[in-house]
């Protein structure tokens, strides 16, 4: 994905950066010893959880690099990085969810409570199409197209639940083919353009400061954090879990569940 590959892109470049002022300046030159330099230093400034992610990627990047024969051998494979536990985070209860809604301005309303009533990704908000909210029959389509995939790569519907109908309708009416717009700026006087989930991400955390709840991705929440509170209510309210992952779009599960069962539109309509 797009996405992936800039982050991979950034993160070597930083390394790359970091080894060539130590006289490494070719892959050959690289040794454990330059990559625990590495992490000692980006230790103090990052999370367990990133530091695992950039070790991973390091890795992987060394091991292609073998694979394509650049490399004799990757000098990070005996190197092991043991996974963090984590903290469960959850996000916002209904009621922070609720109120967080009702202090957004204008279409910024309906958008977050399309997160929260959906557990949709920022990105999947982003891309939707007039043809993705089908608010007459009750779905928002999460479609995975050329160039705008969905990060498993299938695509899913999700049922609208009777609150977010009422915020869809709504919705101020968009030129072009996306269902949220952005408003007209100096680089798009005419508007019609997409939204910026890094500015959605902005907003999201003004409200959560307004609101008297953390906000931040070490010590509180973000945007994402909408899609762990649909996840945490869902759970509560006794939806079966593999519902609740057919509607949020999880395939890391390889169990026989995943390829046995078939949620049926009237089933998760009901639900």
């Amino acid at each position: 994905r797009p996405k992936t590959i800039k982050k991979y892109e950034s993160f070597l470049r930083v390394f790359a950066s970091f080894a060539a002022d130590r006289k490494a300046s070719s892959i050959s030159d690289v040794r454990p010893q330059l990559v625990d330099e590495f992490r000692s230093l980006r230790k103090p400034t990052h999370s367990l959880k990133s530091m695992h992610n950039e070790a991973v990627m390091l890795k992987g990047f060394l091991r292609w690099c073998v694979q394509r024969q650049l490399l004799s051998s990757n000098p990070m494979e005996a190197m092991k990085f043991k996974r963090p536990i984590l903290e469960p985070r959850g996000g916002p209860a209904p009621q922070e969810v609720t109120k967080i809604i009702g202090i957004a301005d204008g279409v910024r309303k309906v958008q977050l409570a399309v997160l929260a009533y959906t557990g949709c990704r920022a990105g999947e908000l982003q891309r939707l199409q007039h043809g993705d909210v089908d608010i007459e029959a009750g779905w928002i389509r999460i479609v995975s197209r050329d160039g705008g995939q969905t990060k498993s790569g299938y695509s899913r519907k999700i049922p609208i639940h009777p609150v977010l109908r009422d915020f869809l309708e709504t919705a101020p009416t968009t030129t072009g083919p996306w269902f949220f717009c952005a408003p007209a700026s100096k680089k798009y006087p005419r508007g019609g353009h997409q939204i910026s989930t890094k500015r959605l991400n902005e907003d999201f955390l003004s409200l959560l400061k307004k609101v008297g709840l953390k906000a931040g991705r070490d010590t509180g929440f973000t945007i994402h954090s909408l899609r762990h509170a649909f996840e945490t209510i869902s759970v509560n309210a006794g939806i079966p879990q593999r519902v609740i992952d057919t509607w949020l779009g999880h395939r890391s599960d390889r169990s026989m569940a995943s390829i046995y069962y078939r949620l049926t539109d009237e089933e998760s309509q009901r639900f």
